[in-house]
């Protein structure tokens, strides 16, 4: 009896890499990672996947997942064969929700961002220079930042004009398989203009509104099939015109030996730690100032600050009184889940503590040690552009 034998094969994977963790992807674990974001295929993705024969498998260790391809044979170079070739225009589109909301204060995100707004990730990338074991999949090769924010819509695409739009010269176009669709409602008034479509008949994918032929507008059309709500979307072309490092397939619908191995970065935010300090009536440093002459007081309070063992990091004093202590940190640092000491001679976690009668040496002394670190379910961007995490506490 004869055995069908089936081969599969890698067809490309996805890691998300986040600095802000020590293990580059999510926070410590024992058994099984906790990532922050679900990658999810569409509905569409799926469907297609089915078709070409093609199996979905995340890898949590990295965030990601890869794509393993049926194949048949191989060319003459010896690559395998795709068992069935995508057509033109198909591509890979993965909806991306957050788990973890803190992710947006601890990554170095933009601070506004609109609710019809989501990052958009894509392989229709121009850069020769990528590794192959490493494809960025953001606009800028340093990591995800508001070059991949674009503004999305639902099936009922609407635009405001500040000028008349002529009957007819308003269409939309689906930039992946070139598909249009005119207007279903056009309204002038007052030299300005409403134009409204209906987008169910397209596929998702980014779209471009064009007046007169001339681009007014570029949004991402969602379709009917994502988790709500989107963070991002993640979408791989099919198409063997890609720069040839970002390609999936080639034309002959081989695959060659080095697959593609993208990446999606984000970096880690950098703040100014500001430690607030409320000091209580009958807290030991208030006892303290209470037996000191007006002049020790005022020197008492000049000698307070909070001081590290990573001579890089310095505080400044910015209120001191009877009730009240405020120190900022020097230059803005990065947020991270564990924290090291840059400048000690071996490895030694940072310490953060607050000293008295810095500078004399008879009398310096710890008034509280092993300060709190800065949190991350809350940044201040009040003072924009410096960012900064506030530590509050109480003696």
């Amino acid at each position: 009896m004869s055995v069908l034998q089936v081969k599969y094969a890698e067809l490309l994977s996805l890691s998300v890499t986040q600095l802000f963790y020590q293990n580059k992807v999510c926070k410590k674990y024992q058994a099984e990672p906790i990532l922050d974001f679900q990658i999810v295929p569409t509905q569409e993705t799926i469907t297609l996947l089915r078709r070409l024969d093609w199996v979905y498998k995340p890898t949590d260790t990295n965030g990601g997942f890869v794509i393993m391809a049926r194949v048949s044979g191989d060319n003459g170079s010896g690559n395998d064969l795709l068992r069935f070739i995508p057509k033109k225009g198909e591509k890979l589109t993965f909806g991306v929700t957050l788990r973890n909301y803190d992710v947006i204060n601890f990554n170095d995100l933009p601070i506004q961002q609109t609710s019809d707004e989501l990052y958009y990730f894509s392989n229709q990338i121009s850069d020769n220079t990528a590794a192959r074991s490493s494809l960025h999949l953001t606009h800028d090769t340093t990591g995800v930042n508001s070059n991949d924010i674009v503004k999305f819509s639902t099936s009922a695409y609407s635009f405001h004009s500040t000028s008349p739009i002529g009957a007819g010269t308003a269409v939309v176009k689906h930039l992946l398989t070139g598909a249009t669709v005119f207007a279903k409602s056009l309204a002038n008034q007052n030299g300005q203009a409403d134009v409204a479509f209906d987008l169910s008949g397209f596929a998702s994918g980014k779209c471009q509104l064009l007046i007169s032929n001339v681009v007014a507008d570029e949004f991402y059309y969602l379709g009917s099939s994502f988790i709500q709500p989107v963070f991002g979307v993640i979408e791989i072309n099919l198409s063997d015109a890609l720069d040839a490092n970002f390609r999936v397939v080639e034309s002959d619908g081989s695959i060659t030996p080095d697959r593609p191995q993208y990446n999606i970065l984000y970096t880690n935010r950098k703040t100014f730690w500001r430690y607030n300090i409320f000091l209580q009536p009958n807290s030991p440093i208030v006892q303290e100032m209470n037996q000191l002459s007006a002049a020790d007081k005022t020197d008492f309070l000049s000698r307070l600050n909070v001081v590290t063992n990573d001579t890089n990091i310095s505080f400044t004093a910015v209120t001191v009184n009877d009730s009240q202590l405020v120190f900022v940190s020097a230059q803005a640092l990065p947020l991270q889940e564990n924290y090291m000491s840059g400048t000690s001679s071996t490895p030694a976690t940072l310490t953060m503590t607050l000293k008295k009668y810095i500078g004399n040496n008879a009398k310096e002394a710890s008034v509280k040690t092993n300060l709190s670190f800065p949190p991350t379910e809350t940044i201040d961007a009040t003072n924009l552009p410096n960012i900064y995490s506030n530590i509050f506490l109480t003696i």
